[in-house]
């Protein structure tokens, strides 16, 4: 009887791949910007999946390896083409945005996705059926809306494993099939685990921080915006109550609390008279 290997020896045994997906100047400057912002990666092997179109001569080099792909769609849709590419000699993947900057390490998510299949985190627009309209694709779908929690799919770990490659076919099948209805791809991964009862592991958003003001406790370890991340994100990652970046700007203080101040006050004042009037 064998022995199962435990998701950290997995891990520092196994074959992982950091793919970015990108075409055109503009987004490979992006992703230079991360690769170049992250050092945690230089352990993984770097993949860039592009178009015949895009020019590679400044940024070959920041690559592994690059796969061209001959895409049936534009835009943000695109990325649900991922399943016609993937390399096969990889144990798993971590699917980066070009907005993306890796600050800490990652090694727990590729764990959970070699252990769940795939490990990602909510959407600060969290809502499917309030996503932008997807009501209307859930119900072309006869899929209820019941307040289903949307995944984000700017950060995706996951296996190279058949279960998982069903749900990026599915993935990219629901795309194609109502495509006319919505024009953004990431509602429709959710709905493809939806559809096949998949169940991910839920990464807290500190894996895919997207700078819209949610609450921070503990390290921001992937920082997800095009807005420039505060120096000091991660200087007191313990400190309560949680701090919270919107943009740029780090809030230690919930000012709106401030309103309650002058009631508590009210009630010190009233106890301390009390007990000297005892």
């Amino acid at each position: 009887m064998t022995k199962e290997k435990s998701p950290e020896r997995a891990v520092s045994e196994g074959r992982f791949a950091i793919l970015y997906f990108a075409w055109g100047e503009e987004f490979l400057q992006e992703v230079e910007h991360s690769i170049q912002n992250s050092p945690l990666l230089v352990k993984y092997d770097i993949l860039l999946l592009t178009d015949r179109q895009t020019d590679l001569n400044r940024y070959e080099h920041l690559f592994s390896q690059v796969i061209i792909g001959d895409f049936q769609m534009s835009g943000l849709l695109r990325k649900s083409e991922l399943i016609h590419y993937l390399p096969s000699d990889y144990d798993a993947f971590l699917f980066l945005d070009s907005d993306t900057i890796v600050l800490e390490e990652i090694s727990f998510g590729f764990e959970m996705s070699l252990k769940h299949g795939i490990a990602m985190a909510p959407c600060h627009h969290y809502g499917l059926e309030n996503f932008w309209g997807f009501r209307e694709v859930m119900k072309a779908a006869g899929q209820p809306q019941r307040g289903q929690l949307q995944y984000n799919t700017g950060v995706l770990f996951f296996r190279n494993s058949p279960d998982v490659l069903t749900v990026l076919k599915r993935w990219n099948e629901l795309v194609l099939k109502y495509k006319h209805i919505h024009n953004n791809d990431q509602p429709f991964f959710t709905l493809a685990m939806e559809r096949l009862g998949y169940n991910p592991y839920t990464l807290p958003i500190t894996y895919n921080y997207r700078g819209s003001g949610d609450v921070i406790l503990g390290k921001v370890r992937i920082w997800h915006s095009h807005y420039k991340r505060p120096g000091n994100v991660n200087k007191k990652p313990d400190r309560w109550p949680p701090r919270r970046a919107y943009h740029s700007t780090l809030i230690y203080f919930d000012l709106n609390r401030i309103r309650y101040w002058p009631g508590f006050l009210l009630q010190r004042i009233r106890r301390a008279l009390r007990r000297k009037s005892l």
